[in-house]
């Protein structure tokens, strides 16, 4: 009894811990940047080869903005909308090879610096997936010693706790993909 009583405090441990963490990580979430709603604090004049756009390009929270299409188009690029994303594509004459960038809307690292990616990178990877996999790991082996004693209502809240950790991992993985994807346009 007192074996199974350790594990229940185990487990219960474990969840207080993924509530702490679901909190920071929530947190963490709310200073990602988002333009929606923001107050746009300049404008400019955007010039391409020399002539001048008639659309013009926006200072938002201090990041410039310029107009896809008109920008795409004025350098000869073709420009597709399909839902959230939108793809400009160029032909360049001297690597006679198709060049395709594709800017999804969806993405919201896209556009800031590369040190606040590498630095959003590392949170993620350091703080986030690591705490996510390593408490995984002790909740499937805390599952596996709960099997053999066949109290369900402790296995059911075992196997919650994984699904849980197994939804942060994925997220955490679509979060570096996504800063990776912004990473690799980034200057």
């Amino acid at each position: 009894m007192k074996k199974f009583a350790h594990k229940v405090a185990y487990i219960a441990g474990g969840i207080i811990i993924g509530v702490v963490f679901s909190t920071s990580a929530g947190a963490f979430a709310d200073t990602i940047k988002s333009v929606v709603g923001k107050k746009v604090t300049g404008e400019y004049t955007i010039v391409v080869d020399g002539k001048t756009l008639s659309d013009k390009g926006a200072v938002i929270d201090s990041r410039a903005n310029v107009p896809a299409r008109a920008l795409s188009e004025a350098l000869g690029a073709d420009v597709k909308v399909s839902g959230k994303t939108i793809s400009i594509t160029s032909n360049t004459e001297s690597s006679n090879s198709e060049v395709s960038t594709v800017v999804d809307s969806n993405n919201k690292y896209m556009g800031q610096s590369k040190s606040s990616l590498e630095e959003s990178r590392k949170t993620i990877q350091e703080k986030v997936l690591a705490t996510a996999v390593s408490e995984r790991a002790k909740v499937a082996a805390a599952l596996e010693e709960l099997k053999a004693t066949g109290d369900n209502n402790a296995i059911a809240l075992a196997e919650k706790r994984l699904a849980e950790y197994d939804t942060m991992v994925n997220d955490g993985q679509k979060e570096l993909a996504l800063i990776d994807a912004a990473l690799a346009s980034a200057k």
